[in-house]
């Protein structure tokens, strides 16, 4: 097929895990996949005019994707490529917590997948016609297991913010050995919060905060963890920990390294700062497949959607409290569980490289659309 992908890139690892991603693995499987870039014209205006002259002029184009929202493609640009009888799908990578981001497109488009499912009665009730669920996935080209010295701890690679930095504490706390790895550590004067322990508000940050999040039941609740996690001391990133180990981010290869040498990694599955509230709401990003994927093997949150994935005991470890979280990275942090760890290492990859590829996720979504993949 020819593609013709709609993306906003920038030179960030915000953006550019797509090109690594989808789009390569898209042309691993035989498709052409022409990348467009609003980012690269003078203004989004100008993006739409220009996306809308291409479609009329390239010649075959089979499908129209993007994952962009309505303040980056337009809806007369979508409604042009109806015109011209060219299929289009919109994905939804954050439908959880900001949907309504692509409110005034996602009814225009042919096929909308969504990667969590607890916002499709939103985009039902819009109009929406072809609302398909399916998580994130990972790429077994991109991301693979690495030979490597082993690291006996729990490893976390990603910034430690909002309730992230409750989970950290947690387990130093339970005299658990944490390695993170985040430039933001090295900043100075970094504490993660003020002198009193407490989160300092910003007036703006929560003002926009509640503009995006108060129209939502999900919304109503990740605004009221935010500012309970704001008021807490908890929320302090306890970085003078002994179990406490800080290294810089690290590059992607790097990261594949790390995920296959430490015993354990920290998969974060709470929706921002709703780790704090009874009933957390769950949340599952690109490391639920990027970890395993590399042959590692991941500590996280027990819910209902992860378990469908990945078994617990075999391919991950999945906890239901904090007790728990400690109890279980200390059993295989012990190096009598060596051989267990790398018997479950080695069927996590062999699950995700069989069922949570990016073309596993994309051929139904083909098909649903009588498109031939």
């Amino acid at each position: 097929m020819k593609i013709f992908y709609y993306c906003l890139e920038y030179p960030t690892p915000m953006y550019l895990w797509q090109r690594a991603n989808i789009i390569g693995d898209l042309r691993r499987a035989g498709h052409e996949v022409i990348h467009f870039n609003p980012a690269t014209y003078g203004s989004m205006d100008a993006a739409n005019e220009a996306a809308a002259a291409a479609l009329r002029s390239t010649h075959g184009i089979d499908l129209l994707m993007t994952c962009d929202d309505s303040d980056t493609v337009y809806p007369e640009t979508v409604r042009e490529v109806a015109k011209l009888g060219i299929p289009s799908l919109m994905i939804a990578w954050d439908n959880l917590e900001l949907p309504y981001k692509q409110k005034a497109i996602a009814p225009l488009f042919d096929a909308v997948w969504l990667t969590s499912d607890e916002t499709r009665y939103l985009f039902e009730r819009w109009g929406c016609r072809n609302v398909i669920f399916a998580p994130y996935a990972c790429s077994p080209y991109t991301y693979g297991p690495v030979e490597t010295v082993p690291v006996r701890s729990v490893g976390f690679i990603g910034s430690p913010y909002g309730s992230r930095t409750n989970k950290l504490n947690h387990l130093t706390s339970g005299g658990v050995d944490v390695d993170v790895y985040a430039n933001v550590l090295f900043d100075k004067g970094y504490t993660s919060s003020s002198a009193t322990g407490r989160k300092e508000f910003s007036p703006r940050d929560i003002m926009v905060k509640a503009s995006r999040y108060m129209r939502f039941p999900i919304g109503r609740k990740v605004f009221a963890a935010t500012i309970i996690n704001k008021l807490s001391p908890a929320a302090r990133l306890d970085t003078g920990s002994e179990h406490f180990h800080a290294h810089r981010s690290v590059s992607h290869e790097e990261m594949c390294r790390l995920y296959s040498a430490h015993t354990l990694s920290l998969n974060i599955t709470e929706l921002r700062d709703t780790y704090v509230l009874s009933q957390p709401i769950p949340k599952l990003h690109l490391r639920t497949f990027e970890i395993p994927m590399c042959g590692g093997l991941q500590l996280t949150s027990r819910n209902p959607e992860i378990e469908q994935y990945f078994e617990d005991g075999r391919e991950i470890v999945l906890y239901d409290s904090r007790e728990e979280m400690i109890d279980k990275a200390r059993w295989y942090l012990d190096p009598a569980r060596d051989t267990e760890v790398a018997r479950m290492k080695a069927a996590a990859r062999t699950r995700a490289e069989r069922e949570h590829t990016w073309m596993a996720r994309l051929n139904p979504i083909f098909a649903s659309l009588g498109l031939n993949h």
